[in-house]
């Protein structure tokens, strides 16, 4: 196994660990803030309808818990389809510092920018 295959099973794992520990923190913090009638409901919801009741909630803690497990969700999907590490913008590689910084970054650098550029004024 060469060191870049290692690195990606080691961010890999990192990234559906995170994920495991995410889902189980949201649910947690559902349940504490009371957002749904009865723990059972919040079992049996798909982990889609949780993020949509927490980012909606207006709780700042649990916002921000919604939108990071909507991120390493995204990169747990790409995984899935084999696209981890390519930019979902210009499908480009994700440069292998940027992702050990934050293994669930979706963008290269470069679009980033010009994502901030037109998108965050």
């Amino acid at each position: 196994m060469t060191t870049s295959e290692r690195t990606y099973q080691q961010l890999k794992q990192h990234l559906e660990q995170e994920h495991s520990q995410l889902a189980k923190e949201l649910k947690h913090e559902m349940l504490l803030n009371t957002l749904v009638p009865s723990a059972t409901a919040i079992e049996q919801a798909d982990l889609n309808e949780l993020i949509v009741m927490a980012k909606s909630s207006f709780i700042p803690n649990l916002f921000d818990l919604a939108m990071k497990m909507e991120k390493v969700d995204a990169a747990v999907c790409s995984i899935k389809l084999g696209m981890y590490g390519l930019c979902v913008d210009c499908e480009e590689e994700i440069e292998h510092e940027e992702l050990q910084a934050d293994p669930a970054q979706p963008r290269c650098h470069s679009c980033r920018v010009h994502s901030r550029y037109h998108h965050d004024q």
